[in-house]
């Protein structure tokens, strides 16, 4: 689609497919939670059932078929169309009878996932680190999914840290702050988090996000690390993480907001190479900026 790019649809084919417009349309990257959804709201998923002593077709295997297409559409900019009629599904499996794919030029300098609406998950930004203190984590782009650890961690936080990232007295995140931190385009901003094994479970430490400004080649910063694992290089870590992303999108300038009394931060900030001003007249807050190249 020329205004939402890559979009997938599902519904009953065969040689009555233009007759019977049984459609449902989702725009990839999807997992699994969307492509059930997308099944679900065609009519075709009641032939999937158990039907007159037919066994129940397998809806997993369909599944399976509409997530490696979202991955195709996702990694190959060059599928113009692609087209699967019929796709046979029984108990035991879905069979491709017949398909067509038709392809484009592609600029070998067009940016990745750029022919995309909605940039997919990226992977690749994901590393582990060890802390100074030898303690492994990950840091990785935040998901969605991420919302329980998201709201954990910043309800987790001392009043004192609370305010020193958001510059107000904050008591509790909010669901729609929630939303906000963990449902990001990833294109135009980044959350990177730490997270750690606690008892066999996943548990957020940290993280640094930037939102791409409007001139689009500077991007404004936060980073917030829990009490507990201060002074354990994990700041310095997800800084270092979070400019290099940005150098990946182009971006020419990180800057961002520190309040006087946040030394810690401040000190961080020289380390990094941040060159550090005031940004109001009392000098309460200070304007700290870094250029990426």
């Amino acid at each position: 689609d020329p205004a939402f790019g890559p979009a997938i649809s599902v519904g009953l084919g065969g040689t009555m497919v233009e007759v019977i417009r049984d459609r449902a349309i989702g725009l990839p990257p999807l997992n699994r939670f969307l492509a059930r959804k997308l099944v679900d709201g065609t009519r075709a998923a009641r032939y999937l059932d158990e039907f007159r002593g037919k066994p129940a077709a397998s809806r997993r295997a369909v599944e399976d078929v509409i997530l490696r297409l979202s991955d195709m559409i996702c990694e190959l900019p060059a599928i113009e169309e692609l087209d699967i009629n019929p796709l046979v599904v029984d108990e035991h499996g879905a069979h491709a009878v017949d398909a067509r794919i038709a392809v484009r030029r592609v600029s070998p300098a067009a940016r990745k996932y750029a022919h995309m609406a909605i940039h997919p998950y990226p992977i690749d930004f994901a590393a582990e680190h060890v802390l100074h203190d030898g303690t492994r984590l990950m840091i990785r782009p935040i998901r969605p999914e991420d919302a329980v650890l998201e709201r954990e961690f910043v309800n987790g936080l001392s009043e004192r840290s609370r305010y020193l990232r958001f510059m107000l007295a904050l008591k509790q995140i909010t669901p729609q702050m929630v939303s906000r931190f963990t449902q990001i385009d990833y294109d135009r901003e980044m959350a990177l988090i730490g997270v750690c094994d606690e008892s066999g479970e996943e548990v957020q430490v940290g993280v640094a996000r930037y939102a791409t400004n409007a001139d689009k080649k500077s991007c404004e910063f936060a980073l917030v690390v829990a009490d507990k694992w201060h002074g354990r290089g994990l700041g310095h870590n997800l800084m270092q993480d979070l400019m290099a992303v940005a150098r990946e999108h182009d971006l020419d300038v990180m800057e961002g907001q520190v309040l006087a009394k946040n030394g810690r931060m401040l000190k961080l900030m020289n380390s990094l190479g941040f060159e550090v001003s005031n940004d109001s007249e009392d000098g309460t807050i200070k304007r700290v900026v870094k250029s990426l190249h």
